[in-house]
């Protein structure tokens, strides 16, 4: 193992590198990947660059899967799966997150693995697309879905290798409320995901909610209420309104109360799943 300084900069060129000096340093080591967060850090710190390493920026798409690789950035993604409506919430999410200059170096990786930020837009999109992590780690490739990674609070030493998610017939949105039109972080976000058969009633369907508690997670009890169901934006409105404030506890921050994030949640559920139905019915999705 090579002697490194306490205060520096590395980059490498393999996963195995990278995990190696996790190993050695422990705590006192941060991986960098688009950087976009490293203003926040500690400085007494060695932080390890992932961008020389290029199989980390891949990205792969075929009617039964997209891969993505943890390096490649949000506009990688968005150009990426641009025209693909079942996406759409991907695309939206990657291609309106932050400004153009961040999105331009804000990674895929960086934005799941950044605990700390409540905000990431991606997660909630890679949620209701089902998505599943692939690990490195010390013992070998770990696969998880997303939603166990983002609750898992005792993973060992691991880099996050890239992304999959399937491929499905149905469709998807992203919706976001902001105060102001760029820049800022999302007050609350809604990500839906579906199929809705010919006689109107919904199949397939993942909601997931970002920016309200302090990690995205899947609305399961909406979900379940609104599967197989006959729905319009009104009637899943009315069902998420009675069950907003008794699954989620709302975040209080300088930039919104919980109890407002709460309140505006229903009327975001209600314009995701509009947006699906009209991509449905053969509307050009956004991306």
């Amino acid at each position: 193992m090579m002697e490194i300084p306490q205060q520096s900069l590395i980059s490498v060129t393999r996963v195995s590198q990278a995990l190696d000096i996790l190993t050695h340093l422990g705590d006192t080591a941060t991986l960098m990947a688009g950087g976009t967060w490293v203003m926040r850090e500690a400085r007494e710190r060695t932080f390890v660059s992932l961008a020389d390493i290029p199989e980390l920026t891949d990205i792969s798409l075929d009617d039964q899967a997209l891969s993505v690789g943890a390096m490649a950035t949000h506009q990688d993604l968005c150009d990426a799966i641009t025209g693909a409506p079942d996406l759409a919430a991907l695309a939206t999410a990657a291609g309106k997150s932050a400004t153009p200059a961040i999105r331009r170096m804000a990674t895929v990786g960086g934005n799941l693995c950044t605990r700390e930020f409540h905000s990431a837009d991606l997660a909630p999109a890679l949620l209701a697309l089902n998505a599943e992590v692939t690990l490195e780690t010390l013992s070998g490739p770990k696969n998880l879905s997303l939603e166990d990674y983002l609750n898992s609070p005792d993973i060992p030493p691991h880099i996050l290798h890239h992304v999959t998610v399937p491929r499905a017939a149905g469709r998807s949105a992203h919706v976001r409320l902001m105060q102001r039109q760029a820049g800022d972080y999302p007050l609350a976000v809604v990500s839906l995901s579906a199929a809705i058969d010919p006689d109107g009633a919904l199949r397939d369907l993942r909601i997931a909610v970002g920016s309200v508690e302090t990690r995205a997670r899947r609305w399961h009890a909406l979900e379940a209420l609104c599967e197989a169901q006959k729905m319009t934006s009104d009637s899943i409105r009315a069902h998420a309104t009675l069950r907003a404030s008794q699954d989620f506890v709302g975040r209080d921050a300088v930039d919104s109360q919980g109890w407002y994030r709460l309140r505006v949640l229903p009327a975001l559920v209600a314009q995701a799943f509009s947006d699906v139905s009209r991509t449905e019915q053969g509307a050009e999705p956004w991306c």
